[in-house]
């Protein structure tokens, strides 16, 4: 017989904070349950109260400020690609939530839900991990903010303790002049997960040398990857395709992708070296 489960609106941060307290590792936070209620239905979690965040005031906010750009837990996928202050401040992560899987999907799956269940092949983590982004965790000690390379353990796993939840998400913005792409390789559907996900920074000076380089991989790999000193090694060099490739090849040969029903990891880290390759030269040319 399916076992019961007990459904709490919590009206507050602090009372959805004292419900998972009560409930400990039991409890499990719900916003837009398009992944809770997919695990529940595969029988993949069983937990005793879902905590729904749903209704608490606050946690919708998009606000621009301090060159950040701060999105609520709450806010939805579907909020953030048609949000005119994300579209102003980063219209790259505008559009990245925009490449999320249909419509349907996007207006309910919200941005804590996304990093709170650390899914590998999904889009926006990706760019996260790029730009430096830190994410606004809650609990009974107060509020403290967690960078998402430290935010991310491993497979559906973060260092979010039993009786804390994802208030929000401060995203550094780019200076101006970067070109930036996020860009992904199907290999089922255009509303499928990807096989791989690639995001690129580039700002170029004279003669297009890199001034600065940002580069993530996801969705190939357990975690977003990220190679600050192969970002760092590009600095002061045209940014030519003989570049974007070398990049490219320290990328996949870093790379320990997984295998699933999307591609085998050989070929997951063949096409990390043909689409970081191709993103950095799309950023290039954004930026000049």
């Amino acid at each position: 017989m399916p076992k019961s489960i007990r459904l709490l609106e919590a009206p507050s941060v602090q009372d959805a904070v004292a419900a998972l307290t009560h409930y400990g590792e039991e409890a499990k936070v719900v916003a837009g349950g398009t992944a809770v209620t997919l695990m529940l239905r595969q029988g993949l979690i069983q937990p005793a109260a879902l905590v729904s965040i749903a209704r608490i005031p606050g946690l919708r906010e998009i606000s621009s400020d301090e060159g950040q750009l701060r999105l609520g837990a709450l806010v939805t996928h579907r909020e953030v690609e048609s949000s005119r202050a994300a579209l102003e401040a980063l219209p790259v992560l505008a559009s990245t939530f925009g490449k999320v899987a249909n419509v349907r999907v996007r207006n309910a799956a919200t941005v804590g839900g996304v990093l709170a269940e650390a899914d590998y092949a999904s889009d926006p983590p990706c760019v996260f991990a790029a730009l430096d982004a830190g994410v606004e965790i809650t609990g009974d000690l107060g509020t403290r903010t967690v960078p998402v390379a430290d935010f991310f353990r491993g497979y559906y796993e973060t260092v979010l303790a039993p009786n804390e939840l994802v208030t929000g998400v401060r995203v550094p913005l780019l200076q101006s002049g970067t070109g930036a792409v996020y860009t992904k390789f199907q290999t089922r559907s255009s509303e499928d997960r990807p096989c791989v996900g690639v995001f690129a920074a580039v700002r170029v000076g004279a003669d297009r040398r890199c001034e600065e380089l940002r580069v993530a991989v996801g969705a190939a790999t357990e975690l977003p990857l990220r190679l600050r000193e192969v970002e760092a090694a590009a600095l002061g060099r045209p940014v030519t395709d003989r570049v974007a490739r070398e990049v490219a090849d320290h990328y996949a040969e870093a790379a320990n992708p997984i295998s699933d029903l999307r591609g085998s990891s050989w070929y997951r880290k063949e096409m990390i070296r043909v689409w970081v390759r191709r993103a950095i030269l799309a950023g290039a040319d954004r930026a000049a």
